[in-house]
């Protein structure tokens, strides 16, 4: 993929945090181009060079999202540090439900959207392909357990982004410390790595 020119690059990052302003404070639905091109300082013109149409910038919103989430996730792993039990799975627990408030209004939006135009979630799903992939393949880890816990971050993480979780604050807390105790147990004793379920096939 060609690289954007430096001078390109300010005007483009500056219209997608506009659109994500737009999106987090009246939705995905009620955004126009015109609206991001004043919040962000641009022509129109200058906004259509960049996405000619509100799918396109819609769909980079969407990217902009997943990376966002996995910037959370890579920056938590080095906070954990290496030799921590379970740390890929630890880091997407704390990563992804320790997300800014913000983005979780995008993803929420982002969401509704995508209800009448499913190609802006196919982003989303590569990201989902790709964690249940590397849970998968993660030999420390028994998959159906590393699963459960991924599925539990998932549902906080979508309730709270709609905006429809009636958890307290100490409700939540005591939530994330028990799946970071579920992270553990999915945690396998080196001794019995690579070992399968005999019934299912598959790490228990």
């Amino acid at each position: 993929m060609a690289e954007i020119p430096v001078a390109i690059a300010p005007a483009r990052d500056r219209i997608l945090e506009a659109a994500e302003r737009v999106v987090a404070d009246v939705g995905a639905a009620k955004l126009t181009l015109d609206v991001v091109a004043h919040s962000a300082g641009v022509s129109k013109g200058g906004l259509l060079y960049h996405f000619p149409s509100k799918e396109s910038l819609l769909s980079a919103l969407a990217q902009r999202y997943v990376d966002s989430m996995e910037h959370c996730v890579e920056a938590a792993k080095v906070d954990l540090g290496n030799g921590v039990r379970a740390r890929d799975l630890k880091a997407c627990i704390v990563g992804i439900l320790g997300s800014d408030p913000r983005s979780k209004a995008m993803g929420a939006a982002l969401f509704a959207t995508a209800a009448n135009d499913v190609t802006l979630l196919e982003v989303i799903r590569e990201c989902i392909a790709k964690c249940t992939n590397d849970l998968a393949q993660d030999k420390s880890l028994k998959f159906a357990r590393a699963a459960i816990v991924s599925l539990a971050v998932d549902g906080l993480m979508m309730r709270e982004s709609l905006r429809i979780s009636a958890f307290t604050e100490e409700q939540r807390e005591h939530i994330v410390k028990e799946l970071i105790l579920l992270a553990d147990e999915a945690h396998t004793p080196a001794s019995e790595a690579g070992k399968k379920n005999p019934r299912s096939g598959s790490s228990s």
